[in-house]
């Protein structure tokens, strides 16, 4: 069965937009970064800095046994995280395509904020995981949507980069 607006408590205005989420008290302060999966890093590092966007790290994340380069690229006011491979793409079993594969949203409650997610229909991709890089130390998790996209909740415990969201 699929829950609608109407199942969860929530109201619609005369647009059809929701002006109440059922009394759920959201905690994820907004979206960090980007995941996009490019078939060549290189050039795409190089297009992104001919496009003026600043490469901030370029660094190799281990998880699980296995090496991902995943160079960091502030574009605007937001990162993009771009990589070969994803970090969760074996986990999914399954090879994503090339361009954007996931929303990275910081949470101030990781636990409240996957498991509200996990309530509200969202699947895990994978256990939660502490990873640590020149990007800082957070708590990570990769979920899915019940519609099937990708995003990462995630719990800055030291910020290694300038931040793009307000504390």
């Amino acid at each position: 069965m699929v829950a609608t607006i109407n199942d969860i408590g929530g109201h619609l205005s005369g647009n059809g937009r929701p002006l109440v989420t059922g009394g759920v008290t959201a905690m994820l302060k907004g979206l960090w970064t980007i995941g996009v999966k490019v078939p060549n890093l290189e050039q795409e590092l190089a297009f992104q800095l001919q496009l003026g966007s600043e490469v901030v790290l370029d660094e190799t994340l281990a998880i699980d046994g296995a090496s991902y380069r995943i160079p960091l690229v502030k574009m605007g006011d937001k990162y993009l995280h771009l990589a070969e491979q994803m970090v969760y793409e074996q986990a999914l079993g399954i090879e994503l395509p090339y361009g954007p594969t996931h929303l990275v949203y910081v949470s101030d409650d990781f636990e409240q904020d996957v498991a509200q997610a996990l309530r509200a229909g969202a699947s895990a991709i994978r256990e939660p995981a502490e990873v640590s890089a020149g990007f800082g130390e957070r708590k990570v998790a990769f979920l899915r949507s019940p519609s099937g996209w990708i995003f990462e909740i995630a719990k800055i415990h030291r910020h290694g980069v300038p931040t793009v969201i307000a504390d």
